[in-house]
């Protein structure tokens, strides 16, 4: 996507990096990949991308999170057969001059393809952030979240989730304004990502797909 940084040490080729030596760095780090992951369960497997949203072109909308919008999310589907060890979103600080903090959930989908409302079901344990360390408003920077060895990150081809980010707390209460952005696509060049869709909602009380799109990455290791 345009003007996309990354504010980790992740590396994508040809993509938000530049020139030879970002070529370089993700070879070097393919290589030690493929020479195992180190000790435990994982050793000898390799990270790969998996289903992602990151699309050469600029975003166009992004959702709050704050009191009147608890919480946002992306669905997607599984491409591969794995582990789930890391996910990448753009997910910004708001405009409110309060902090916060937002937690990020992993969740299966329900009957009817929206994000599970029960935060319990989340296949990682939650990952609360807070929004000062987040990057500057509106810029398209992903920032990257590590699964970690959560026992619940095996995840198999064709399943669905859906990546949850939600409004928990206000360090202060000076205005009402978003504390967090989660940047995406509208559809008005046609769908954006097929696989999956973007969806609002609040624990417990339900979530309404939309026909927005939220940047997101997931990496598997098989």
């Amino acid at each position: 996507m345009v003007g996309l940084s990354e504010s980790s040490q992740g590396l994508k080729p040809g993509r938000n990096n530049s020139g030879l030596p970002a070529v370089l760095a993700w070879l070097a780090l393919s290589a030690l990949l493929f020479a195992g992951c180190g000790e435990g369960s994982t050793k000898g497997l390799v990270l790969f991308v998996d289903a992602e949203f990151d699309p050469m072109t600029a975003s166009d909308t992004s959702q709050p999170i704050h009191e009147a919008n608890l919480a946002v999310a992306q669905t997607f589907t599984v491409l591969s057969t794995g582990k789930l060890e890391e996910f990448r979103i753009v997910v910004t600080d708001g405009e409110s001059v309060d902090d916060g903090f937002i937690r990020i959930t992993v969740r299966p989908l329900n009957g009817m393809g929206e994000p599970d409302d029960d935060p319990m079901t989340s296949i990682i344990t939650p990952i609360d952030v807070d929004t000062t360390t987040l990057p500057v408003t509106l810029v398209e920077t992903f920032t990257t979240f590590d699964v970690g060895m959560d026992p619940g990150r095996q995840v198999v081809l064709g399943e669905t989730y859906a990546i949850v980010v939600e409004f928990v707390s206000r360090t202060t209460s000076t205005d009402v304004n978003a504390i967090a952005r989660v940047l995406g696509q509208t559809d008005a060049g046609g769908d954006p990502y097929v696989d999956g869709t973007g969806s609002t909602g609040a624990n417990l009380a339900g979530f309404t797909n939309n026909t927005d799109d939220y940047f997101f990455r997931t990496f598997v290791l098989r």
